[in-house]
């Protein structure tokens, strides 16, 4: 086996890049959930990715892509705290090993997840949707959603809390029907 990323024919990187870029943030949650430092777990992730890279031969297609790296993870953020153990602030190995199962838990589900959030937010008024697309993913500061609502900022951080939880209770039963069938 080659470590060389030029030796890999053209559909193996194709394949390869397909199962990450639809992975990589679960990835990356998974690792930034064992490692206490983002700028740690993102030279982790980057030592992750090179590894699947290199061992993406011996990967077996068949398998969940997200769980194989999740083992690759595993050991290398395990790597990593060995060699950082000189810091007073690490996690001792059952409690990764703990925190590593119940985020593989989390994020088994990922997809799914979103998948009833869409559905959640679809059964919401136009106007809750566009406040929760404007404070969320617009970036919008709520001082200039209440401006151009004619609203207090107030009332929309009320109505903005409401909103998130109606949505978490959504996907909550979503997910709490699928697992009963």
């Amino acid at each position: 086996m080659s470590n060389s990323i030029s030796t890999l024919d053209q559909n193996t990187k194709t394949i390869f890049t397909s199962f990450l870029s639809k992975d990589r943030l679960r990835i990356f949650g998974y690792i930034r959930a064992l490692v206490p430092h983002n700028s740690d777990a993102e030279d982790v992730y980057q030592h992750v990715c090179l590894t699947l890279w290199k061992k993406f031969d011996d990967f077996d297609q068949k398998r969940d892509f997200f769980f194989w790296a999740c083992g690759i993870a595993f050991y290398t953020v395990c790597n990593h705290r060995r060699s950082i153990q000189h810091d007073r602030h690490f996690f001792s190995q059952d409690l990764i090993e703990a925190m590593s199962q119940k985020r593989e838990e989390q994020l088994s589900n990922y997809n799914i997840r979103i998948e009833f959030l869409h559905e959640c937010l679809s059964g919401l008024a136009e106007t809750d949707q566009q406040l929760l697309q404007n404070a969320s993913f617009e970036n919008q500061s709520l001082k200039e959603i209440a401006k151009a609502a004619n609203r207090s900022i107030q009332t929309l951080y009320n109505r903005l809390s409401l909103l998130r939880r109606e949505l978490a209770d959504c996907i909550s039963r979503r997910l709490q029907s699928e697992q009963q069938v």
